[in-house]
């Protein structure tokens, strides 16, 4: 009878892709011994959900946290050591330093295939100020046990929160339904890194609505135990400050090792091997590659993380799976509304060298006759000849996630804008409508691509600038007494056509309604008969939501 030598698999980090490896190995090999270090005192938690323990949503911190050492002990028989720190990988002996917390002692631990992950680390920028002990950051459960601490000893009320990415916004709600005063300082123009102007704009109007202070194009000078000291504008006053202004990978115990690594994180390749073949790594310490942009991007995400913590321990098995890349599948909740994007925004698209197409939607989230019915904001960016996904972006009330996804699905799948019109989705009428707003977005995207209309976006109408231009606001006379584009002129679509002599041929035509749909059939009459026209991407409900003031004879939101 022959006797199988146990393979040595370690792994360091015991978060997401840490503990999906080590699972998954176990399904694997039930004679490998697997061993898993975890510098922090916590493994398999979801720091995911710390923004909302914070802020009380999730009432018991004992649900973060999915698996204890014991009960991995118990069930994989996985050997997980806490509060252990890998100092140095020596890959010509296989053999790692290993240190307990509070300890000088160097333990040693070979190791057959090692897998690092290490995931990221908070930014925390060169600020005066930042080591004060009212800053804190928001990543791990001792992070929230201090926020917390501080909080109780020093009875804060006030909270500055700098970074307007995912967990500065579920941190700002969390800690406004906490009745605290809370500022989010954001250095760039707008939230949400991932959208474009337009579509961030309909969050900054729900922050504002929830009376929270939001300053955005902030440069701190300092920040002080009272506060944020900005260059321009009064101080924000603050007892805590959050500073989530994004994280950095986790490399340097792969560049001690000597292992390749990339601008953003450890290089792999398809099979999430590094430069050198018995060691993988996974999450967001490596350089994942994004589908899009055609080239590696840092932060995989939990999502990404695990998938890719399985095929890693697929691979040291010989099953050679290779990992697709990711298309930053993203979704936030920001207080009564969510939003959510994947792929590339049309600004992110236009850096990397792309000419996107896009179109602007806003259908209802359910049946419209059916009770509670609220309109969302899709925008999808596609390629010119192909019709290919590019990204999409949506903001809404209900089942955006929804939407989001079935968009994620169709672009790992390589579908185009023509393969949307297809989808046959769930209907009933609490739930969707018999047009999907998926859907939407493919009849109006393949409309565009196979020449049934032209459209101008808002962004592009300069107004007095061209002379050589007329605007028809097709909606009815009630809705254009509420709010109009300045020198636009009231043509009610039902009427368009008794009407078409009061415009002039010689110049172009821009048609626009509320929303897109009305604009598109003044658009069909007008094009059949001879005129020069575009219709307005997404109607006047673009121009009210994406804050272009410029273009509203009122603030009415409509």
């Amino acid at each position: 009878m022959s006797t199988k030598v146990p393979m040595r698999i370690v792994i360091v980090g015991g978060v997401a892709g840490g503990m999906s490896a080590a699972t998954r190995v176990r399904r694997l090999d039930e004679t490998a011994s697997i061993t898993v270090f975890e510098k922090g005192p916590y493994v398999s938690y979801a720091n995911c959900g710390i923004p909302y323990a914070l802020g009380g949503v999730i009432t018991n911190d004992a649900a973060l946290t999915l698996q204890s050492p014991q009960g991995f002990k118990d069930r994989f028989n996985v050997d997980v050591h806490e509060n252990m720190e890998v100092l140095a990988v020596h890959r010509e002996d296989r053999v790692l330093d290993v240190c307990a917390k509070g300890s000088d002692a160097i333990q040693q631990f070979p190791y057959d295939k090692l897998i690092l992950s290490q995931g990221a680390e908070p930014f925390r920028p060169p600020i005066r100020g930042i080591d004060l002990p009212n800053v804190f950051t928001l990543q791990t459960i001792p992070d929230l046990e201090k926020i917390r601490q501080y909080q109780a000893k020093h009875g804060c009320s006030r909270v500055a929160i700098i970074g307007g990415g995912f967990i500065g916004l579920e941190a700002a709600d969390a800690l406004h339904g906490l009745g605290l005063q809370v500022s989010i300082v954001e250095a760039a123009p707008h939230v949400f890194p991932p959208l474009d102007a337009d579509m961030a704009e309909r969050l900054h109007t729900e922050i504002r609505r929830n009376n929270v202070n939001l300053i955005l194009n902030a440069k701190i000078q300092k920040i002080k135990t009272n506060g944020v000291v900005l260059a321009e504008g009064p101080p924000v006053l603050a007892d805590i400050v959050l500073m989530v202004v994004g994280v950095r990978a986790r490399t340097q115990l792969a560049e001690k090792a000597g292992l390749k690594v990339g601008k953003t994180g450890v290089s792999v390749n398809s099979y999430m091997q590094t430069s050198d073949p018995d060691i993988y790594a996974v999450g967001d310490m490596i350089e994942s590659e994004h589908r899009i942009a055609g080239r590696a991007l840092e932060l995989a995400l939990a999502g990404p993380a695990n998938r890719q913590g399985r095929l890693a321990a697929d691979n040291i098995f010989s099953r050679h799976m290779a990992y697709r890349g990711n298309v930053g599948t993203s979704v936030c909740k920001v207080f009564d509304i969510t939003v959510a994007s994947v792929g590339l925004s049309v600004r992110a698209l236009r850096q990397l060298g792309y000419d996107p197409l896009w179109i602007t939607v806003h259908p209802p989230d359910h049946a419209g006759y059916y009770p509670g019915s609220h309109a969302m904001t899709l925008k999808v960016a596609f390629e010119k000849k192909t019709g290919r996904i590019l990204g999409a972006q949506v903001v809404g009330i209900e089942s955006v996630d929804k939407r989001i996804d079935v968009l994620a699905t169709a672009m790992q799948a390589g579908m185009t804008m023509f393969d949307l019109e297809h989808l046959e989705l769930a209907y009933a009428p609490p739930y969707g409508s018999a047009k999907d707003p998926v859907n939407m977005a493919g009849f109006v995207g393949s409309n565009l691509l196979r020449g049934d209309v032209r459209i101008l976006h808002v962004e592009d109408l300069k107004l007095g600038a061209d002379n050589n231009s007329q605007i028809v606001d097709v909606r009815s006379p009630a809705e254009f007494s509420r709010g109009h584009i300045p020198s636009a002129v009231n043509l009610n679509l039902n009427t368009l056509r008794d009407n078409i002599e009061s415009l002039d041929r010689k110049r172009r035509v821009i048609v626009h309604c509320q929303v897109g749909y009305r604009g598109y059939l003044a658009y069909r009459i007008l094009s059949q008969m001879g005129f020069d026209v575009v219709n307005l991407d997404g109607g006047y409900k673009s121009i009210i939501d994406g804050g272009f003031t410029a273009l509203q004879t009122t603030d009415e939101k409509l």
